[in-house]
């Protein structure tokens, strides 16, 4: 196997997600890893650094994706109120099993991945913040709301919901009714 393949990177990414969804963070090791790409565990440990290096990437690369996504939602060319009818949606997509599952012990026990997650996510909340920021110099929201403190409310609704539901289904249920208020209440 060639290192630095992206393919073959992208091999041992799915499968390590797939391995957390199934065993959570600490329930598996290097091992069970290499088993699942089917390479030896030496060739995997060129390729990926460590298992700390390898969570890092799983999660970032989530974070990535939705970055991308959400930057070419919020920046379509689309009725403003159309857009923001469909944001709550948007916002919870991405919000996978794995999110739920392994987002309370990577900040324990991995303090150095929760940092580099914090900060791409503060990039996510940047783009809603441009958005509400839109919002409101085109005169669309309520007068009080103001985007920062709109982003605050969605912040502290998703890290909540994230650290609270028991698997993605809890999360998307309670996350979207509480969004969609919120969206609903800002409004002019």
């Amino acid at each position: 196997m060639k290192i630095g393949d992206d393919n073959i990177e992208k091999i041992v990414i799915e499968s390590t997600k797939s391995l957390l969804l199934k065993y959570g963070v600490k329930g598996w090791n290097m091992d069970e890893l290499a088993k699942e790409c089917g390479m030896s565990k030496r060739t995997l440990y060129k390729i990926i650094g460590s298992k700390e290096d390898l969570l890092f990437r799983c999660s970032t690369d989530i974070i990535a994706t939705n970055y991308k996504q959400l930057k070419q939602f919020l920046n379509q060319d689309a009725d403003y109120f159309n857009i923001l009818d469909k944001l709550s949606h948007h916002i919870i997509s991405e919000i996978n099993e794995f999110v739920i599952s392994s987002s309370k012990i990577i900040k324990t026990e991995y303090p150095r991945i929760a940092d580099a997650i914090d900060k791409q996510v503060e990039e996510l909340h940047q783009l809603h913040l441009t958005f509400f920021n839109k919002g409101k110099h085109e005169g669309l929201l309520n007068d009080n709301a103001t985007p920062k403190i709109i982003v605050n409310i969605i912040k502290a609704l998703m890290k909540h919901n994230i650290e609270n539901s028991h698997n993605q289904t809890d999360f998307k249920e309670k996350t979207i009714e509480e969004l969609n208020f919120l969206f609903k209440a800002i409004r002019k």
